[in-house]
């Protein structure tokens, strides 16, 4: 048992262990979305730009509008507490118009490709 112990420490060493924060948005004040869409979309590519913002997007499925069943936004930051500041000046957050359940997670494994293609000058995210 030791011996697997160890050889799976060795595994999760290797990987990338990288701490990020989850808020998993749940739905508040939905009615309010639309007066606030434009100005939510402005601060979330800012944070994006800021570097604070690594992922984020609405769940979905057939029969609901976006954002209906909440949504998920991960952020690079020092603490949960950190995230949730970042997270503050969202104005969906800011509005009610959704409410955030902030945890610590690990980036262990995955992976992504990007195309470049220098002819038509487009890219592809993979």
């Amino acid at each position: 048992m030791v011996a697997h112990d160890e050889r799976a420490q060795e595994l999760l060493r290797a990987m990338l262990n990288k701490p990020l924060y989850v808020a998993l948005r749940k739905p508040g004040n939905l009615a309010r979305t639309p007066e606030l869409l434009e100005a939510h979309l402005r601060w979330m590519i800012a944070a994006e730009r800021r570097g604070e913002l690594f992922a984020s997007g609405p769940f979905t499925d057939d029969a609901s509008p976006p954002g209906a069943l909440g949504g998920m936004t991960i952020v690079r930051a020092t603490s949960a507490s950190h995230a949730r500041d970042i997270l503050s000046s969202d104005p969906f957050v800011k509005e009610g118009v959704v409410t955030l359940d902030v945890r610590k997670w690990l980036l262990m494994e995955g992976g992504f490709s990007v195309t470049v293609r220098l002819s038509d000058q487009s890219a592809h995210l993979f």
